[in-house]
């Protein structure tokens, strides 16, 4: 160590130091800006239709544009429900909704039904499929769209 010149030296203690600090600015700019939040109007509009259970073939539920809902169950005419549905973010609770803890960025889905408010989580969506889970009990819902 003492055959060498003072820069090597500095070099060899400050070269770590430099490198952690490299690293860092690097890896600050490569953290993906925030995402913005869901669409909600076009998630409305997605989910429009009428989508058939995956656990029970025989069970329906119509999502009209205009915020009308219908739960059916093949065979059994008695067993029709009519409601109304809307679809808000976590961060825009609508009233009655507000006192639940709720994801801000999540999509979720609110079916009033006799007047029973049920309250999903939209976990993934495509033009054939949804997957949401009913709130009150933790359970994953899939369907598959048949209009």
């Amino acid at each position: 160590m003492w055959g060498r010149d003072k820069g090597d030296i500095v070099n060899r203690l400050f070269a770590p130091f430099l490198a952690v600090a490299l690293i860092i600015a690097v890896s600050a700019r490569a953290d993906p800006a925030p995402l913005a939040p869901p669409d909600t109007a076009a998630i409305r509009v997605a989910l429009a239709g009428t989508w058939q259970s995956t656990d029970d073939t025989k069970f329906t539920r119509e999502l009209d544009a205009d915020g009308r809902a219908a739960d059916r169950y093949e065979g059994d005419v008695s067993a029709t429900t009519p409601g109304r549905w809307i679809v808000f973010l976590g961060s825009a609770a609508p009233p009655g909704v507000a006192g639940r803890k709720l994801e801000p960025n999540v999509v979720y889905l609110k079916l009033d039904q006799n007047g029973d408010q049920l309250l999903f989580a939209i976990m993934a969506m495509s033009r054939s499929e949804l997957r949401m889970i009913y709130l009150e009990r933790g359970n994953l819902l899939s369907f598959v769209r048949l209009k």
